[in-house]
């Protein structure tokens, strides 16, 4: 049986995530030299890496971060759980971010980038994705300058940001409203015309054979399109420490919400 160091096998496996049998062969190529190893394993990898991209990232982290007076937004996925637990994933999380912090305009996605910047990002999770063994990619990038309230779930698998003018402590109390209930839209007036037409055409098609009275007829309608709506508008959501309350009766006089993001993996 060819002789095999267990501690330089072990160690890595550790280091890479590697299949136990590639990094035995990487080691055994090598003639059990650790950093020869690495890159027999980062060239292995990196012949495979094209035909991974494809695979679904359904795993990863998300988190805002406020920094001198602008909010950061950044979620990177990857294929399993068990990655996006890892040390060096949060690690290439962190290094991901600090070159994010450079950007000073507001940026809503990726293509709005710089681009040297999002070239620089690529290259750097091109990198490190050989250590990962998995696609690794990044989902979502966000920069504002608008006042905002930023909350991250505790794992970072969810986060929020309320845009807002007033009571800090009320805008809080929505950034955990929209991470728990996923709301679409602020208030009636900002759902799109389009969908609430859709609705009403549906409404009246199913009250068209009524006996009722038409005046009546319109209040059922309109009923059915605030009941309908009331779970997708943040406004009109039960407030999640009290559900007695709608979200617009927590508001102090004078705050507005100007908008929200919610992202999660």
């Amino acid at each position: 049986m060819a002789w095999v160091d267990i501690q330089l096998l072990k160690k890595l496996r550790e280091t890479t995530f590697a299949p136990l049998k590639d990094c035995r062969e990487a080691l055994v190529e090598s003639q059990w030299d650790f950093d020869k190893a690495l890159q027999v394993l980062k060239d292995k990898w990196m012949s495979k890496a094209s035909k991974k991209a494809d695979r679904l990232t359904n795993e990863g982290i998300v988190k805002v971060v406020k920094n001198n007076g602008r909010v950061y937004w950044l979620k990177l996925l990857c294929e399993t759980d068990f990655v996006a637990k890892n040390e060096n994933f949060h690690e290439l999380f962190d290094s991901l971010m600090e070159k994010i912090f450079s950007v000073k305009d507001d940026v809503d996605n990726l293509d709005a980038l710089d681009s040297d910047l999002a070239s620089e990002l690529e290259s750097m999770v091109s990198e490190f994705i050989w250590k990962l063994w998995e696609n690794t990619k990044i989902g979502e990038i966000i920069v504002s300058n608008k006042n905002a309230y930023v909350y991250n779930h505790p794992w970072n698998k969810v986060a929020s940001i309320i845009y807002y003018q007033g009571d800090e402590d009320v805008a809080k109390e929505l950034a955990l409203q929209v991470a728990a209930m996923n709301p679409e839209y602020v208030s009636f007036e900002s759902v799109p015309s389009d969908y609430r037409e859709e609705l009403l055409v549906k409404f009246k098609e199913e009250m068209k054979d009524s006996w009722k009275p038409e005046n009546i007829i319109d209040q059922i309608i309109d009923w059915k399109l605030r009941k309908h709506l009331s779970d997708l508008v943040l406004l009109e959501q039960e407030y999640i420490r009290d559900n007695t309350k709608k979200i617009k009766e927590i508001l102090n006089e004078g705050f507005v919400v100007d908008g929200f993001f919610r992202i999660a993996v």
